[in-house]
């Protein structure tokens, strides 16, 4: 008779774990600092019209390539990512951010080109992208070339806050009416063995 409290508090358990699983699938919590260091590893890869394969990649290619590893589906050109996310005032990038700029050709106005904010301080921003030139590289919104085809800015990464918020608004599992509700966190570096310096066992001497 005692195992049936015991096997529902598993099947509640086990349902919980469900939803909140079903919250991180749909909005994936990453890091701004570990997408970045992320996509700093392909620096110095090769430009490939159209490429995303992480041995050649074209602009958009790169960032929807960078953004999948975190379980982000971006559209695959410059002008539909400009579609994705929210928008982004000047001097309000953050690390993370997409940037997108005209390109060579169609115009001032048509995005063209896209990258990734890797630093900014709130008047400018540094942005790592596949140039057709050089293949990945970190640029400067400050360069001529840049500064004067920037077009907007996007924000895409889900923050911390919209995860909390989706995990209070929703109803309390029947083990969370009795044990309280389940608090989420981040789970951390693998904890390295405790280091210890093993003591020197003296020989005794034979009498």
């Amino acid at each position: 008779m005692r195992l049936r409290p015991i096997i529902l508090l598993l099947l509640a358990s086990m349902a919980m774990l469900d939803c909140l699983a079903t919250i991180v699938a749909d909005n994936p919590i990453v890091h701004p600092d570990s997408l970045v260091s992320y996509a700093r590893e392909y620096l110095g890869t090769p430009y490939g019209y159209g490429q995303s394969n992480g041995k050649r990649f074209d602009c958009s290619g790169f960032t929807s390539f960078v953004f999948s590893h975190y379980g982000y589906t971006l559209a695959r050109s410059s002008r539909e990512q400009y579609l994705e996310g929210d928008s982004v005032e000047r001097g309000q990038w953050q690390v993370g951010d997409l940037v997108f700029f005209a390109g060579r050709n169609g115009g001032q106005s048509r995005v063209g080109h896209v990258g990734i904010v890797v630093e900014s301080n709130g008047e400018q921003f540094d942005f790592i992208h596949a140039s057709t030139s050089r293949g990945v590289i970190v640029s400067h919104s400050t360069e001529r070339y840049y500064a004067s085809r920037y077009i907007g800015a996007r924000r895409v990464l889900a923050p911390f806050e919209t995860f909390e918020a989706a995990h209070n608004e929703r109803p309390l599992t029947a083990h969370e009416k009795i044990f309280g509700r389940l608090e989420f966190h981040p789970i951390p570096d693998p904890i390295r063995p405790h280091e210890f310096t093993p003591k020197k066992i003296k020989k005794r001497r034979r009498r």
